[in-house]
């Protein structure tokens, strides 16, 4: 039973006041949630979706990310040491993982295939959970660490790219998007590192109002759509069929082990940020375990596949605030706005350049909690090497495609795409093949010989 005596919001199963919890909660939804539901408005486009239909799929996308968030945070026990979610101070919404594969997909077939595909790509990922224990040790700090700073040094060109006004706008690098956007960062650096208690704690959801603020004064808000999306509509199951084909089927397989491995990363990061230790084999194996199941209740909802985000990791490193009922108050106003799609109009409604200001301070702290994690241990050349390497050609390969324009496009899309993919990849193999520092030989065995946590 848990302990209401305890109102820490610095702990994991602190439950503090709902006056504190509201705000923080809302912190979180807001820096996921034009994230989340700009996955469905991309697809939705690719495929040619009317209005009625948009709107179904961005209901779903808010009922996916806060059913799947809320069983990380209160996880099931199945027994055998394994249980449905982490129990980790995460936030979950629509991976970027399977964005491309999703676009591409929907301009040729139905979306039914996208559902049928992540069903089973997600039992599949599940099996993976279940098996982690006994690969865990192919991934030590040094591969997560560098796996953690490559997944925040490649969002940033994507917080920039919203500071500017985000990509396609008529507005892109306008002087008012760049105001906006550094206000917003300038009051979250000012209330971090001199605001006290609630303030010091809510820097992002005060700067998030504040951009928010100006630009209403620049009249950069658009509010006509709202009224047409109705008050109260209830989540509609199997709305486009579900369909399978065996090649999209491969496909998904692949993509939900990528998406694993960086959840890797984002439980890492929240661990290592917010409650200043690793996570545990059972968390990590939960967590991946229990998304695979969410990913399946999803597409049944017509939601596309969950994952950690990455961001809202970043915000439990920064403010240091870890108690998973600030997570469920987060995801449970994301329940609620499910159900209310005007609500999710008006969230919807904060410029982009609002998002970027937010996302910059926040990717900067993921790609620090990276940086923490390779320092856990003793830098010696091996981990320099190991992590230099992944980082860097992870992110040439994806600043500078062209240089593998002559590979295969699953080769591209692997690698091409994302980073993470091969910095993990570059990572995992370099760790294999580079003998083992005696130190760092001799702690892995030890850690091998112990039973699993």
């Amino acid at each position: 039973m848990r302990d209401r005596s305890n109102t820490s919001k610095f702990d994991l199963d602190g439950v503090p006041p709902l006056r504190e919890a509201f705000p923080l909660g809302l912190q979180h939804l807001l820096a996921m949630f034009v994230g989340n539901i700009v996955p469905m408005i991309v697809v939705s486009q690719a495929r040619g979706l009317d209005q009625e239909q948009t709107t179904l799929l961005l209901q779903a996308a808010m009922f996916g990310a806060a059913i799947a968030t809320l069983l990380q945070a209160y996880p099931i026990t199945l027994g055998r040491g394994h249980k449905l979610g982490a129990g980790l101070p995460v936030f979950m919404g629509l991976t970027y993982t399977f964005l491309p594969t999703c676009i591409a997909v929907a301009k040729t077939n139905s979306l039914g295939v996208i559902f049928g595909a992540q069903i089973v790509g997600a039992i599949a990922s599940m099996f993976f959970g279940l098996g982690l224990r006994k690969i865990r040790r192919f991934f030590p700090s040094v591969v997560t660490g560098s796996i953690i700073l490559s997944i925040g040094m490649s969002l940033f060109p994507t917080a920039l790219s919203n500071i500017a006004g985000g990509s396609g706008s008529a507005t892109f690098g306008a002087k008012m998007n760049w105001i906006v956007g550094m206000v917003v960062v300038a009051v979250i650096l000012l209330f971090t590192m001199f605001g006290k208690g609630i303030l010091k704690d809510a820097a992002i959801l005060i700067g998030i109002i504040s951009g928010y603020i100006v630009s209403l004064m620049f009249k950069m808000i658009d509010f006509s759509g709202i009224s047409q999306v109705p008050w109260f509509a209830i989540p509609r199951p199997l709305a486009f069929g579900i369909e399978f084909q065996m090649d999209i089927i491969i496909l998904f397989i692949v993509m939900f082990l990528i998406n694993s491995i960086e959840m890797m990363g984002d439980y890492s990061t929240s661990a290592v940020g917010g409650l200043g230790r690793e996570a545990t084999d059972e968390e990590l194996s939960g967590g991946i375990i229990g998304n695979g199941v969410t990913s399946i209740i999803a597409a049944l909802f017509n939601c596309f596949p969950t994952g950690t985000y990455s961001q809202n990791s970043g915000i439990v490193a920064l403010t240091k605030v870890t108690s998973r009922f600030v997570i469920g108050v987060g995801a449970s106003i994301l329940l609620l706005a499910s159900f209310m799609p005007k609500l999710g109009a008006l969230i919807s409604t904060i410029p982009s350049p609002v998002i970027g200001g937010a996302t910059l301070v926040v990717f900067a702290m993921i790609a620090m909690s990276g940086v923490s994690l390779l320092a856990s241990k003793p830098l010696t050349q091996r981990s320099m090497l190991i992590a230099g390497v992944s980082v860097g050609v992870g992110i040439a390969l994806v600043t500078v495609p062209e240089t593998i324009v002559e590979f295969s496009p699953m080769f591209r899309m692997f690698f091409g795409e994302s980073s993470v993919v091969p910095t993990a990849i570059i990572a995992f193999v370099l760790n294999l093949i580079f003998p083992k520092d005696s130190e760092e030989g001799s702690q892995n065995m030890r850690e091998a010989e112990s039973p699993a946590v």
